[in-house]
């Protein structure tokens, strides 16, 4: 009986482990472009973004589209460390500085929950990704989907579910085109007319993650 025990309590531990697998984690300086559905604005948004976290900064810009015309289009660079942001208008460069929001790695949250393990793509040409969610314990009242690749835990997806179970107020974004490291990193540098800017925002500025 104790031989039976234990094999019993050893398969146990066995099975809660395999029910849900190592955390990965996320390069911590990568870039990325972004196709991002705001359903509360009824907006599609082609981003640039480009991810430090050894330096804790990140640059993210809208990419020019003649298919808005009279739309306004920002790059911001976010400076934890320096704890400031700045919103720079890519047409007329007016600049406009902010206190830092809090920093967020990115990557597996503490509190998420595995989801699934799944393929993207067909047989030659595909990718095993993983998904995770903040939902307890089985999706119910879930606010966040977010999928890493397997193997070098890039991030492909994530679902933003802002009022809750109504996709209407939901943000879903798509990530591609992703290369490991910094290409360019003259891409975090303040422009002048940022450092001499008399435009203040009390609040950091509201974008994403």
């Amino acid at each position: 009986m104790k031989g039976a025990f234990f094999f019993l309590a050893a398969l146990g531990c066995y099975l809660s482990s395999a029910q849900e697998p190592k955390r990965c984690i996320v390069p911590s300086q990568f870039q990325a472009r972004i196709a991002q559905l705001d359903y509360a604005r009824n907006e599609v948004n082609r981003i640039a973004f480009f991810y430090d976290a050894v330096n804790k900064r990140e640059v993210v810009y809208d990419e020019l589209s003649e298919f808005t015309p009279g739309r306004r289009f920002y790059k911001y660079i976010i400076l934890a460390n320096e704890k400031v942001e700045y919103k720079i208008d890519l047409k007329t460069n007016n600049c406009t500085k902010a206190p830092v929001r809090p920093w967020r790695d990115i990557g597996i949250p503490p509190n998420a929950t595995f989801v699934n393990e799944y393929t993207l793509g067909g047989p030659g040409e595909n990718v095993i990704l993983q998904e995770w969610s903040d939902s307890v314990p089985l999706r119910r009242n879930a606010r966040l989907f977010i999928s890493f690749t397997l193997n070098n835990c890039y991030l492909t997806n994530e679902d933003v579910l802002a009022g809750g179970a109504n996709i209407t107020d939901s943000v879903s974004s798509r990530f591609y085109d992703l290369v490991e490291g910094i290409e360019n990193p003259t891409v975090f540098v303040v422009p002048s007319s940022c450092l001499k800017t008399t435009h203040v925002q009390r609040e950091p500025f509201t974008l994403w993650p």
